[in-house]
Parts: structure tokens; sequence; C-alpha cells
């Protein structure tokens, strides 16, 4: 038996609920693939490497404009989503976040071993998704300011020209990358069953 959510929000152990709704499944999987397409061909762009999986300069750059797309697809449709389901709360990091945030790191570099519990995501997932939320409209803003800087230009002045704006996209690609890690090792660490909800949808308390 799978409910939409528990009687008062109090979860039941054994009895699965729903943690992901279909649609957010589908947009996450839709970014998942986008985004390390956009940071392989990306590196590969700003340096070339015959290393590299690309037989030349144009196959990884129509990779990285096609690959663009359902990422800029997935930010608006997520934005939209988090607004009409009122589900940003669950991303954003709160007071009681905050002051669990030194325990929580406590237990995830093996200084606590009992695991705190949190109600969807822990603070540290939380942290990173609204890092995540600054950087990710950045890389679309310098990506399309040297894309099109003929037409765009007034993009590539916000950060102080075209050369400063590679230089900001650089930075900001390299740091989101740090960031995905922290997420696939916070996501890896924290529950399995929780991780399992992301193909599923349902989440079962033990």
């Amino acid at each position: 038996m799978k409910w939409q959510n528990n009687l008062l929000g109090i979860r039941t152990k054994g009895i699965p609920v729903k943690r992901h709704s279909g649609l957010l499944r589908a947009m996450h999987w839709v970014l998942v693939p986008a985004t390390f397409s956009l940071i392989i061909n990306g590196f590969y762009v700003h340096k070339p490497s015959r290393t590299k999986s690309f037989n030349n300069m144009d196959t990884a750059r129509k990779m990285h404009f096609t690959a663009q797309y359902f990422f800029v697809s997935y930010l608006i449709s997520r934005a939209y989503y988090g607004w009409a389901n009122c589900d940003y709360k669950d991303l954003l990091p709160n007071r009681k976040d905050m002051l669990s945030l030194p325990k929580f790191l406590r237990y995830t570099i093996f200084l606590r071993k009992k695991k705190p519990r949190y109600p969807k995501y822990n603070p540290g997932q939380k942290l990173l998704f609204v890092q995540m939320a600054v950087l990710f409209p950045l890389q679309i803003l310098t990506g399309y300011a040297m894309y099109s800087a003929s037409k765009l230009q007034k993009l590539s002045r916000i950060f102080g020209g075209l050369g400063k704006t590679r230089l900001v996209h650089y930075l900001s690609a390299t740091v989101i990358t740090g960031l995905i890690s922290g997420h696939i090792y916070f996501a890896l660490t924290d529950d399995l069953a929780k991780l399992k909800s992301i193909f599923t949808g349902y989440f079962t308390p033990k």
C-alpha cells in the first residue's frame, strides 16, 4: 500500500510515503545527463585535448549547445514547479537546519555515530541547493554572453568584458562540479532508501 502522505505528516515505519512526484523525477533525469554533458564538453571547449572523447571542437560545441537547451528548460520548469507547489520550502535551509549543521557535519565526517534525521533533505543538501540556485542562472547568463558576444554585449559588460565573462563561466563550472560531487556524496551517505526514491518516487521509513 502506498500513501501520498501519512496522517498529520507523521511517517509510519514500513509504510511507503510519496517523496518525489513523477514530474519532479522526470525533470531530475533531464537535468542529470544535461549537466554532465555540459561539464564534460565544456571543459573540453575550454582546453581541447586529444585524450578527451571528442573528434573535434565542432562536435563538442554542438553537444554543448544541445545540452544547454535541456538545462535551461529544466531550470525554468523547476522554478515554476517550486513556485506552484511551494516545494521550495523543502529546499531552503531554515533556522533549525542551521542550528543542527554542526551535528550533521560531525556525522558526515565520521565523528558521530548516530545518524541525524531530517524530514526530506539534510542541511548539507539544502546548502548545496541554494548555491546551485545562484550558480545555474549565472552559468546561463555567462554562457549566452559568450555564445553571442556581438548581440549580447551588455551581458558581458556586467562581468567586466568578454575575457572576465569567460573566467566567471569557467570558475562557476568548476564550483558546480564540486557541488554535484557533494550532492552525490550526501545522497549516498544519507539513506539508500531515500536515494531509491528518486527512481521509484516512494520512501519507506524504517
